[in-house]
């Protein structure tokens, strides 16, 4: 039987709940900053569940838009509280000396720097104590010019910085020598090997990143472009203007520890050449710390299979004591206003891949990791240890989290007496919903709350096809999507993914890259997941998100996120 249709005075109610929480400076829904969220302060002073409350606006908006009567609450009575003043005091992180930095940007021929991004970048160089390299590039279509960089003219800013031939930052190349057009459309085209094996570093007014599978047992390398520290120049035809679309303002940050642990950033900078790297934002040319980052997008989690060196870098969390042991981490560190989970769950007790395996079976049998719904509890519990509360915690609908599913719409419960009375409890509350109507019930979402005593009412369960936009204000970054659906019923990928005039953030494939609007994350769990042999691009790569909506991607090695 479907549910009865909410009374008007019901949702005037809520409109005026919203409204009070708005004034009282709580952000509009979907946006961030602010004392936190309306939705999520609205839902906490009508005790009732936010992600019931957030179905109820979106509703509230459909409505608006088919013109129909509606209770939207008035977005526009948002009071942004008064910024709060940033003491050298709070700083989170603080740069350590004994690494090497190197900020490396590129250079177009015949055309002026960015002077305000310029200035920045020598200050933030000052101030980490980094050496600033610059690698040209030449674009003039004169039919007897060379093309090569040691004879074009480039801004006089840069000349004490340029390079023309490949060099090293530590055991990273800056391959300055390759000039690559700035209109090409993947300016990493068949550079993977170019490094030998090591990470590489391009000129190019493009932002893109791969990572180059290496032999099991050895940390892939990666290969990315610079950005440009000048500004867009261009011939208004198709190829230059597709260019002018991608040319970033920018740089990549290279930190190398004393080990020769290579950790790389991307640098992107706003119009006005400010840019933020971590907590650290420049500005005007005068550095300041303690700034928040907008969100961050962990690689997947598995959490089965969860690494403990990387859960205790990330999280602070001891998952032998299963609690948190520290606040230097990086979620602690960067304070982000959301963080996004992908395929929270591995579901290896059930999977299909294995489950007739009967050698795999066994050794789970032995393990004791063969119950489902422990799985499910230790989810739940990974929930309520990382959550924060200057944190909103999103987990999106993925694959892996999915495979519970299949297993309840294919599984004979009577040849798995382990897993019978979840089977079957699971079974009826997926029954019972569909009885009562309810098209939103998630079984994933409801095997995890029945495991926390708050029934996980601050997390929010992002469905499949559902949306969650951050950074609104610098016009949106989607991080609602896992990446294993693309257009068209594809199959999803980086690749296939940035045919979509949306900036994304996803993970799936457990290998970094940036291509175009999209960012991918790696994951969080073991690179060795017993399936994946043979060389590996996997990584633990985290993005982060600034509130401009730039981003960056941060990769642990051996427990370290920067040098």
């Amino acid at each position: 039987m479907p549910s009865p249709p909410i009374s008007p005075a019901i949702s005037a109610e809520r409109k005026r709940v919203i409204e009070a929480a708005l004034a009282d400076g709580f952000t509009p829904f979907g946006q961030s900053g602010g004392r936190g969220s309306s939705a999520q302060e609205g839902a906490r002073r009508l005790g009732m569940n936010v992600s019931s409350l957030m179905s109820w606006i979106r509703t509230q908006e459909r409505r608006a838009l088919e013109g129909a009567e509606n209770f939207l609450p008035d977005w526009s009575l948002f009071k942004p509280p008064a910024a709060a003043k940033l003491s050298s005091s709070r700083a989170m992180v603080l740069v350590k000396r004994d690494a090497r930095r190197f900020l490396l940007t590129a250079a177009q021929d015949d055309t002026p720097v960015h002077a305000s991004f310029w200035a920045n970048l020598l200050a933030y160089a000052h101030d980490i104590g980094a050496e600033i390299r610059v690698g040209g590039f030449t674009y003039q279509k004169g039919l007897f010019e060379d093309h090569a960089t040691r004879t074009a003219a480039f801004a006089r800013e840069v000349h004490p910085y340029l390079f023309h031939d490949n060099n090293d930052c530590g055991p990273l190349v800056f391959a300055a020598k390759m000039n690559t057009l700035p209109t090409a459309v993947r300016p990493l085209s068949d550079l993977h090997t170019h490094p030998r094996g090591a990470w590489g570093v391009f000129p190019h007014a493009k932002i893109q990143l791969v990572s180059v599978p290496a032999l099991p047992g050895r940390h892939p390398a990666m290969i990315m472009t610079t950005g440009a520290c000048t500004i867009a120049n261009y011939i208004e035809k198709k190829a230059g203007l597709k260019a002018e679309f991608h040319h970033q303002i920018g740089a990549t940050i290279v930190e190398v520890d004393p080990q020769d642990r290579v950790f790389c950033r991307q640098i992107s900078a706003t119009d006005d050449g400010a840019f933020q790297d971590l907590d650290v934002v420049v500005r005007a040319g005068v550095v300041t710390r303690g700034h928040r980052v907008e969100e961050i997008s962990w690689g997947d989690i598995h959490r089965e299979q969860l690494d403990p060196t990387v859960a205790r870098a990330a999280w602070g969390l001891d998952l032998a004591r299963d609690e948190i042991i520290s606040s230097d981490n990086m979620l602690d560190a960067l304070k982000p206003r959301h963080q996004a989970w992908h395929d929270l769950l591995d579901f290896q007790a059930r999977n299909h891949h294995r489950r007739d395996d009967h050698a795999f079976m066994f050794g789970m049998m032995v393990e004791g990791t063969d119950r489902v719904d422990a799985a499910n509890k230790a989810c739940a519990e990974f929930l309520r240890r990382t959550a924060r509360d200057f944190c909103t915690s999103v987990v999106v609908a993925s694959n892996h989290n999915e495979a519970m599913h299949r297993w309840l719409r294919e599984t004979d419960p009577r040849k798995d007496p382990l897993n019978l009375r979840f089977w079957c409890q699971a079974n009826d509350a997926i029954y019972a919903a569909k009885e009562a109507g309810d098209r939103e019930f998630d079984v994933f979402k409801w095997a995890l709350e029945r495991h926390d005593p708050a029934n996980l009412e601050d997390i929010v369960f992002v469905p499949r096809n559902g949306s969650y936009l951050v950074c609104q204000e610098a016009g949106g970054v989607e991080i609602g999507l896992h990446g294993d659906e693309g257009p068209n019923g594809a199959r999803g990928s980086a690749m296939s993914l940035a045919r979509v005039a949306v900036r994304l953030n996803i993970g799936h494939s457990h290998s970094a890259a940036i291509l175009d609007g999209v960012y991918q994350a790696g994951l969080c769990g073991l690179l060795d997941q017993q399936y994946n042999t043979g060389p590996s691009s996997w990584s633990h790569t985290q993005i982060v998100t600034y509130r401009s909506a730039k981003r960056t991607l941060v990769t642990l090695i051996d427990g370290k996120w920067r040098a």
